[in-house]
């Protein structure tokens, strides 16, 4: 299982930054959707995904994720990408470690929420999924042509 989770995430993390390889610094202030995220903030927030629930999954709190959040902002575009794929590595990492066993070890939340560390790794994947279709849809609104293949 564990094999095959990493194989999702890498594809994950190749069709992001693909997704990232389209935009560009005339794209970042458009807001799409109004009430909405900004391209800009998506790609920030991407760029922490990784990193940050790796973070909530080690037992940070409210306030350490907050100051996470402060300290974790990419100036650029290629800075949000530089941090997703470190974040994504460490991940990676974390998932290589890991044993069919562990997978089944419950921890929980600073927000209470208790997860298995299989579940939450899979959560992470969704967590990125979700983030990569709202940028991909932005970027067709704003009539882009993207040619990214989100599933295989």
């Amino acid at each position: 299982m564990i094999p095959s989770m990493i194989n999702q995430l890498t594809y994950i993390s190749d069709t992001t930054i693909h997704l990232l390889d389209y935009i560009d610094e005339t794209l970042l202030s458009k807001r799409p959707i109004e009430n909405k995220m900004t391209i800009w903030d998506i790609c920030v927030h991407l760029a922490q995904i990784p990193q940050a629930d790796l973070h909530i999954y080690r037992g940070y709190n409210a306030n350490q994720m907050q100051i996470y959040y402060g300290e974790s902002q990419p100036v650029n575009i290629r800075d949000a990408k530089e941090q997703f794929l470190e974040g994504i590595q460490k991940v990676i990492l974390h998932l290589e470690q890991l044993t069919e066993e562990t997978l089944s070890k419950e921890f929980t939340t600073y927000w209470g929420s208790e997860y298995r560390e299989g579940e939450w790794f899979l959560q992470i994947m969704n967590h990125l999924v979700h983030h990569r279709v709202q940028l991909y849809s932005y970027l067709l609104i704003l009539k882009r042509d993207v040619q990214v293949v989100l599933f295989r």
